[in-house]
């Protein structure tokens, strides 16, 4: 048992570490890798993922004991779609594919289903889409809501801050955005939280405790990873490589601080839609890197930055 067992779930974001799992067979036989893994308590698995194959992987988590949050991102970015967009037809296309990400999480037993907002737009235009995307979070938190009564359990809706001028150049976005559509939409509904990672706090250039330190009261769901910041680098902007590569924003200091500030926040004392408090590594091989050796890279510099928050 690791000595944090009790206080949160270490996860791993499966499609990131494993992109070139792509058959079933590739999925399965990657996904077993995490699952008998002690290391792990929770996996987050694509929603491009066709729902035979979830549940199968479903199955997995229930035999190893390890729970599975289902991850819409994927296909937010490969449809295009946005839950902000000023275009009522294309927002209400968006609300209604992420329901069926939420369908899956429910048919398979999940304990959440993680998004992300659409562009960030220009200033005259701010107001405009954030009303859509609180439209948008509430349909979505209301449709779990309703199927939480039919399955018996619930599924949280967690909405992931991204960057909002270098990569993904998202609405959500700047932590004082995050702030207000969180308030908001939290306050009809219990079943939403924010997703704050770590690979993107040197794209949004905030300070890791300020960020949490505001977010808190909303943060249910963790990601930590590394970032590169230099144009040049073929690791450039939200590409989630290992830590300690050369050029890298994160290591075992800047993971200390992420995790002190956590656990000032309170974020380890949380009641979450997961059993515990979930912190997911999100690390991606480069192209020639082995993703085993990626993931292990990840868990020694947790183990250390853990380490060092125990002192």
């Amino acid at each position: 048992m690791y000595p944090w067992h009790s206080r949160f779930h270490m996860g791993l974001i499966h499609f990131m570490a494993y992109p070139d799992a792509k058959t079933e067979e590739e999925i399965l036989s990657t996904v077993k890798k995490v699952l008998i893994d002690e290391f792990f308590q929770a996996i987050e698995i694509s929603a491009l993922v066709e729902k035979p194959v979830l549940e199968k992987i479903a199955k997995m988590c229930e035999i190893a004991k390890v729970e599975l949050l289902i991850a819409a991102q994927p296909l937010i970015l490969a449809k295009g779609l946005n839950l902000n967009s000023l275009k009522e037809e294309n927002r209400k296309k968006a609300v209604e594919e992420i329901k069926n990400s939420i369908d899956k999480a429910y048919l398979t037993k999940a304990k959440a289903v993680a998004l992300l907002s659409g562009k960030m737009v220009k200033e005259d235009q701010l107001e405009a889409a954030k009303k859509q995307l609180v439209k948008s979070l509430r349909e979505l938190c209301q449709y779990s809501q309703q199927l939480s009564e039919q399955f018996n359990h619930s599924v949280g809706i967690n909405l992931e801050i991204f960057d909002w001028s270098i990569d993904k150049k998202a609405l959500i976005g700047p932590a004082p955005v995050a702030f207000e559509i969180a308030s908001y939409v939290r306050s009809y509904h219990q079943n939403f939280g924010l997703t704050i990672d770590l690979s993107h706090q040197p794209l949004v250039f905030e300070d890791s405790f300020y960020t949490i330190q505001l977010l808190s009261p909303f943060i249910t769901h963790v990601h930590i990873g590394n970032a590169v910041l230099k144009k040049d680098h073929p690791a450039y902007g939200d590409l989630h490589p290992r830590f300690g590569i050369d050029h890298g924003a994160n290591d075992v200091e800047q993971l200390t601080y992420f995790l002190k500030s956590l656990e000032k926040t309170g974020y380890f004392d949380k009641k979450t839609a997961t059993e515990k408090p979930v912190i997911s590594f999100e690390v991606k091989p480069l192209p020639g890197e082995d993703p085993d050796l990626v993931v292990a890279n990840a868990k020694r510099i947790f183990l250390s930055a853990y380490g060092n928050l125990l002192k």
